[in-house]
């Protein structure tokens, strides 16, 4: 009789339940989605994240054949939401449409909701976009030089409004006024319209914000572009300065969105969503979008999207402690 060797038959079993777990899970992708599609945003309507959240769903639900609808859930810089989609079922139909903040409110706080790199599942980026500091219309200031000469006159009586306390905006507005030796004091709103509005009305005299999110009313000449914080100009401002043209040292503040999914989601619905996510973002339709919001695309891989996101509060870690801000 032909002794039965354990191991093989054990690795052979192995490989079978291996291959059915493997034909399960692309089964699981092919009929996905079978019912409408969430991206939960942290933020109200009408911000960044949210003008380009809403564009990339039109082409998502073009492509799935299947709607895909964006639902705001402001409050807590984005962590509102974070936190939603990490508890909600893991079936591919919620996602999260995270902004950098995701990243930056771990380092700034250890009362955090979730642990995003245990919660919840990088799927892609989607859009990346420079800061522009800009201020009322009658402000006596052109450039940043300008700028920086009436804060530094006058310290600490000049506020900054910002879409929330440890929004990318609001760091980074600190790191230029420290790395300038500027003093001025931080007003957070909820959620960059709601900023903008304060700028508009004169509750505050400067804020940094994405560039999309105060564009219109840049072109209505409602308010005044200083300058951008990307190392080249802006298409979509090409007379504003940068940082650097204006004299200041180049900080590291680009504002970056992407995707995420709750932490158990099947890998197969995971790496579909991402290509998908990277066919929209490369269709004719998307790049226009992106570019008339004076944005570009970082759409890449779930793998790649979940080193740069690692990186990412690696880095903002580090700049937080720098900068000596903290939330608790």
């Amino acid at each position: 009789m032909q002794k039965i060797n354990r191991r093989k038959v054990l690795a052979s079993g192995m490989g079978l339940l291996a291959g059915a777990a493997t034909q399960l899970s692309l089964a699981q992708s092919d009929a996905w989605p079978s019912k409408p599609v969430q991206l939960i945003l942290g933020f109200p309507p009408g911000g960044p994240n949210d003008l380009v959240a809403r564009a990339l769903a039109i082409r998502l639900s073009e492509q799935f054949k299947q709607q895909v609808v964006v639902e705001n859930r402001p409050g807590a810089n984005g962590n509102i939401a974070a936190a939603a989609v990490a508890r909600a079922a893991p079936d591919g139909h919620t996602f999260l449409y995270n902004s950098s903040s995701l990243a930056l409110s771990h380092a700034l706080s250890s009362k955090n909701l979730i642990d995003p790199r245990k919660d919840l599942l990088p799927v892609n980026g989607t859009a990346a976009l420079p800061l522009v500091l800009i201020v009322e219309a009658s402000f006596p200031a052109s450039n940043f030089r300008e700028w920086a000469a009436q804060v530094r006159a006058n310290p600490g009586k000049f506020n900054y409004g910002s879409p929330g306390t440890g929004n990318l905006a609001h760091v980074a507005a600190a790191m230029i006024l420290q790395a300038n030796g500027l003093n001025a004091v931080h007003a957070p709103y909820k959620g960059s319209s709601e900023a903008l509005q304060g700028l508009i009305g004169g509750s505050t005299h400067f804020q940094l914000d994405s560039i999309n999110s105060p564009l219109s009313l840049i072109k209505a000449g409602r308010i005044k572009p200083l300058f951008v914080t990307s190392p080249q100009r802006s298409h979509v401002l090409p007379e504003v300065q940068t940082l650097v043209e204006g004299g200041s040292s180049p900080i590291d503040a680009a504002a970056w969105q992407g995707i995420m999914a709750p932490a158990k989601t099947p890998s197969a619905i995971v790496q579909r969503m991402g290509a998908e996510i990277s066919k929209a973002m490369a269709s004719p339709e998307m790049r226009a979008a992106l570019a008339a919001q004076g944005a570009y695309s970082i759409a890449t891989t779930p793998e790649r999207y979940s080193t740069f996101f690692s990186e990412e509060m690696d880095r903002y870690k580090k700049t937080v402690e720098a900068l000596g801000l903290k939330l608790d």
